[in-house]
């Protein structure tokens, strides 16, 4: 509360302050006896003072937004400069008169600098790039240098001026040299405004969609007032009176004082106009948003179509996405910024957003953050149950892995280990039984058990895991299971690769399927069909067999189920009775 009344008892001294300034700029002249210069006319500072007026509620707009900032600072900088020039006319006293007059002289085109100096640091005040701020400093030591060359050798008693008034920091009396500075002055401004454009127009064109609300306004005003301003200045220098005095007395170009402030002034209140997207955030929030459904409401109220929201990982080891999957904020990239979202010392959210929200509004996101704190912790839980989830299938799809590694393992130590001692067995068998009298009848038995034992083997290799598999992929070693089944079998299927673990599910699942339908189905012929379409492989077993297929009732189909959902795939059964039954496995790929 304290804190508030100091802000809203500064406010109000600024506009206090600002307002002085402002009559100042305007009317200050007119308090001396020595006015006026013939541009001083009660219309121009009519415009003048609206102008002014215009700055002061730059200058009040910007620091409620945002009092620790910088915007303000320099608003307030441009109406104490604007000002300066009005100290030319203090006749009061001699040596009172001759100090203004040369302060004013001194200082009286610094207003310009600031100028350039808010353009290129709008909306935050402070300037992006190291070119903008070397060209501001060297605009400010442009304007101070010219003018304090130009003090050096103008000597203002030569002017015959009544009543005389003494520039006290001539060195070397030389008016014409002094002109030349001045004219010199008045031709590099058209340069300095151009340069200051094409810097907006770059920050315009990298702009994010909330900068670009912020720049719109000034990137369309600006051209139109430094255009004027750098016709005034050339003109004086060309000696073109004419030209100076339409731009003093006609209202049409005296606009452009307006323009300018208006163009910032507008520009600050459409950032400021996204405050009432917290009503309708309210309004949804009442309504209630589903578990997900977040992320594209903030995106909508904050206007950033990038908005990415993250959550502490489960094991509070990183962040995941609302997706539930891990999330890795610096690989976003872009004009990103992150905002930690806070329930006291807990951390609800990481907010990854546009940067030039924060430049637009600096206590925006945090006003939508206190907002939606209740369904920010919903969406925390939902998101860390995903991922929790994501989890658990990752570790069923290593399981999965592991196991047919391991099948893999012991299917080659069979073939290259028990299966190759049982064939050099049963070869020295017949070698002996070609040697040795009498043995023949008991040696073709041993041969024949052996040739029983190697069948076996290889079968059990094939069943563990089918070296044609790993070879020549799953349609070949489709074909081959067909050759073995117990009733007819046609296979269609496409010659291409899959990932090594898909293609050695899908194998078990048709190979389980064919056998329950040998067993239980009474069917006289299977067809078993491999598509690939969407990014899913879909594989389907159909036979013609007496249906009523359960997979509750059995531990076969139930194993399928659970190694085609460990890979993020699923498994369904239509089997209607004396209608035959349809296996269908799809797998993401």
């Amino acid at each position: 509360m304290l804190v508030m009344d100091a802000l809203r008892w500064r406010l109000v001294g600024l506009g206090l302050v600002g307002a002085l300034l402002a009559a100042w700029a305007s009317y200050g002249p007119f308090l001396w006896r020595t006015c006026c210069h013939e541009a001083v006319t009660a219309q121009n500072q009519v415009w003048l003072l609206a102008s002014q007026l215009a700055w002061l509620g730059l200058l009040l707009v910007t620091h409620e937004r945002d009092p620790t900032g910088l915007m303000w600072k320099l608003v307030l900088a441009y109406l104490a400069t604007r000002g300066v020039w009005a100290l030319g006319y203090i006749s009061s006293d001699a040596t009172l008169w001759d100090v203004a007059w040369t302060v004013e002289q001194l200082f009286r085109w610094v207003y310009g600098a600031v100028l350039v100096h808010v353009a290129l640091a709008f909306p935050t005040g402070r300037l992006r790039t190291r070119f903008d701020r070397i060209f501001v400093r060297f605009v400010y030591a442009y304007v101070l240098g010219l003018s304090t060359m130009h003090a050096l050798f103008f000597d203002s008693l030569q002017t015959g001026a009544i009543p005389p008034v003494r520039n006290i920091l001539v060195v070397w009396p030389n008016n014409e040299l002094a002109r030349i500075i001045e004219q010199a002055g008045f031709v590099g401004v058209p340069i300095l405004a151009a340069i200051t454009l094409w810097r907006l127009g770059r920050r315009w064109k990298v702009a994010t969609p909330a900068g670009r609300r912020a720049l719109g306004p000034v990137v369309v005003a600006l051209p139109v007032s430094l255009t004027i301003l750098s016709l005034d200045r050339v003109a004086n220098a060309a000696n073109q009176m004419w030209i100076v005095d339409a731009i003093d007395n006609f209202a049409i170009l005296q606009l452009h004082g307006l323009i300018l402030p208006g163009g910032f002034l507008l520009g600050t209140l459409r950032t400021r106009l996204a405050r009432g997207s917290i009503a309708d955030l309210a309004v949804e929030l009442r309504a209630g948003i589903p578990v997900g459904g977040l992320q594209p409401v903030l995106r909508r109220v904050l206007r950033d179509p990038t908005l990415e929201l993250a959550f502490p990982a489960p094991d509070g080891d990183g962040f995941v996405g609302v997706d539930g999957r891990p999330f890795e904020p610096s690989a976003l990239g872009g004009k990103r910024v992150t905002t930690t979202l806070r329930r006291g010392n807990e951390a609800l959210a990481l907010l990854v957003h546009d940067a030039d929200l924060e430049a637009e509004d600096p206590e925006l996101i945090r006003a939508v953050g206190s907002m939606a704190e209740l369904a920010l912790a919903n969406e925390r839980l939902g998101a860390q149950v995903r991922a929790q989830l994501a989890e658990v299938r990752a570790s069923r799809a290593r399981i999965v892995e592991a196991a047919d590694a391991e099948r893999r393992r012991i299917e080659r130590d069979l073939h290259d280990g028990a299966q190759q001692r049982l064939l050099a067995l049963a070869t020295r068998l017949q070698t002996a039984k070609a040697t040795a009298k009498g043995a023949g009848e008991l040696v073709d038995e041993a041969t024949t058990e052996l040739e029983a034992a190697v069948s076996e083997v290889r079968e059990l290799a094939r069943g563990l895991h089918p070296q044609i598999l790993t070879d020549l992929g799953l349609g070949a070693a489709l074909e081959a299971l067909a050759e073995r089944a117990a009733i007819p079998v046609e296979i269609r299927a496409p010659s291409r690769r899959y990932p090594a673990s898909i293609e050695t599910a899908a194998y078990f699942v048709v190979s389980e399927a064919l056998t329950n339908v040998a067993r239980h189905a009474a069917a006289t012929g299977a067809v078993v069909t491999v598509s690939h379409q969407a990014g899913r492989l879909t594989v389907e077993i159909a036979d013609d067999g007496s249906g009523g297929a359960d997979v509750t009732r059995g531990t076969g189909l139930r194993g399928l189920v659970d190694r085609v959902a460990a890979l993020g795939g699923s498994l369904t059964i239509d089997s209607p009775d004396g209608k035959g039954t349809a296996v269908r496995a799809a797998f993401p790929l």
